[in-house]
């Protein structure tokens, strides 16, 4: 799971990061690390927020195709995903939602147009945005 988050956490970061892997402290105490391409080495708690997020996607996007290898597909709700993202790693993201959605159904949630926007750009027909504010009963 540690190497598909890996590759899940390059996506979504562009390429600034090429990897996650597990570091130790001088108490021989496992702590979950991103190494850069030139293998230099970033505690979570030296990424910024939204890259923390990011990492924090790629696990559980990696744990999520982990449990569908096994198990019924159930839905993947994303609400507000991407609040600390910039548009280039947003659209990076969405791409990673379509390519799960080829496995379990993605509802993705949003009240940012600047998301919507960028989801219908990156997804095109294979988003299907539907607005609350319009539906009616």
């Amino acid at each position: 799971m540690l190497k598909r988050a890996g590759e899940l956490f390059t996506i979504i970061t562009g390429g600034s990061f090429a990897g996650l892997q597990v570091a130790f402290d001088e108490q021989d105490t496992a702590h979950l690390t991103g190494v850069r391409s030139d293998d230099s080495v970033v505690p979570v708690s030296g990424m910024s927020t939204g890259t923390a997020d990011q990492l924090y996607l790629a696990l559980r996007v990696a744990a999520i195709e982990e449990y569908l290898e096994r198990a019924d597909a159930l839905p993947f709700v994303a609400d507000d995903l991407f609040i600390n993202f910039d548009d280039e790693r947003a659209a990076a993201g969405l791409r990673l939602l379509v390519e799960l959605s080829r496995k379990t159904q993605v509802l993705f949630f949003t009240h940012h147009q600047h998301l919507v926007d960028i989801a219908r750009e990156t997804c095109g027909t294979g988003a299907r945005v539907v607005n609350l504010m319009t539906v009616t009963s």
